[in-house]
């Protein structure tokens, strides 16, 4: 019974992983197709929508996972580990941003155009070098954290491995805020050079951190659904939801710091991206779904579940934050698609959202490959047993 039921899941397995490359596939063909069709620039704009995403998410693990190290969260010892899984996606991610510099100057017309003003920032050897240097740091830092997290038998305490840990989580979490930072003003505040924000960088971290968390939710709910005997206890969700609650108060905080500033300064360069983004559809419409699904939905659930008794199942908290990983997309995508558009034209055409459509699920279907193909070889388990 055990041989059958082992050939059937990995039967399962290879299917799903067949349909995974499959999405892979499409969305690769799409970009080749709207590449050829002249759709250059908007079919990188969605490939830096997705790559910001997805590769934000892989950082925003092992980051976690630093701050329960060096707070001594040990209540956190299962999604510590969890959480670091996400390195799996770093090598795909690697790769596809050295991809991205091919398509800098259908993004960025300071390169074609240089900026006196700003040349000495904006040039592309030196854009090239930070970004590519910057990632590979935070990468290559973040891998030798999660093996020396899954190396260890417990999460805390003074056994050995606890201090080399501590130090890589330190050297990662400084390398996680700037590397995040100069992401969020490099590749996309950049794409329209005249316009700046000096909470931008800070926005950008934040955003990575509260989809981080809402993530994590999601794949300790995977452990628990495909796992019988291996349940998260009440108390451990409940304090993983008030941090997914937390940060979703952070991340509408630093948005409204940015809007507040730019608002009351009323200066005509700074207010242009606000209005366009705010008042011009469809970004109008994203941009609203994307508050109420950030944080309406989420603030107002998690005031009703962590003032009463932890619920023992956690579907609706699974479903909040699928909405809040959702929310952050949509965040992204209105922060670069708008500075990417033609002038004069508001919207898009089907063609359009179904590249945006093929590419996401194919950055996805990438993203949940990763775990497959990295994992193991990481010498990582993607068990969340301490």
């Amino acid at each position: 019974m055990s041989v059958v039921a082992g050939g059937s899941g990995e039967g399962m397995k290879g299917k799903s992983s067949l349909v995974l490359g499959v999405l892979v596939a499409l969305g690769a063909l799409s970009f080749v197709v709207a590449m050829a069709s002249g759709s250059a620039t908007h079919a990188w704009a969605v490939f830096l929508v997705n790559l910001l995403f997805w590769s934000g998410l892989s950082a925003a693990g092992p980051a976690i996972a630093g701050i329960f190290e060096l707070t001594d969260a040990r209540w956190a010892v299962r999604l510590r580990r969890i959480a670091t899984t996400t390195v799996a996606f770093m090598p795909f991610s690697f790769v596809l941003f050295i991809l991205l510099m091919l398509g800098l100057r259908a993004l960025y017309p300071w390169v074609s155009v240089p900026i006196p003003k700003k040349a000495a920032w904006l040039n592309v050897p030196f854009f090239v070098l930070r970004t590519i240097v910057g990632v590979a740091a935070l990468y290559w830092v973040s891998v030798r954290f999660a093996k020396a997290v899954h190396r260890s038998t417990a999460g805390a305490g003074e056994e050995p491995g606890r201090s080399e840990r501590a130090c890589l989580a330190v050297w990662l979490l400084f390398l996680f805020v700037i590397v995040g930072s100069l992401l969020g003003y490099d590749l996309i505040m950049s794409l329209d050079a005249h316009w700046f924000s000096g909470l931008l960088g800070g926005y950008v971290v934040v955003g990575m951190l509260y989809s981080g968390f809402a993530l994590l939710v999601l794949l300790t709910g995977v452990h628990s659904f495909g796992r019988p005997g291996w349940v998260m206890p009440p108390k451990e969700m409940q304090d993983l939801a008030k941090l997914v609650f937390a940060t979703c108060i952070v991340w509408i905080y630093f948005f409204w710091s940015q809007y507040l500033v730019i608002w009351y300064g009323n200066v005509p360069v700074e207010t242009r991206f606000v209005l366009q983004r705010f008042f011009a559809e469809p970004w109008r419409t994203l941009a609203l779904w994307s508050f109420f699904l950030g944080w309406v939905l989420p603030f107002a659930y998690g005031l009703v579940r962590l003032t009463g008794r932890p619920p023992d199942g956690h579907r609706i908290l699974i479903a909040v934050s699928s909405m809040s990983l959702l929310a952050v997309f949509l965040e992204i995508l209105i922060l670069v698609l708008p500075s990417t558009a033609v002038p004069g034209v508001t919207a898009y055409g089907a063609s359009d959202i179904l590249l945006t459509l093929l590419m996401t699920a194919g950055f996805g279907a990438l993203f949940i490959l990763s775990f497959r193909v990295f994992v193991p070889r990481f010498g990582l388990t993607s068990r969340g047993e301490a």
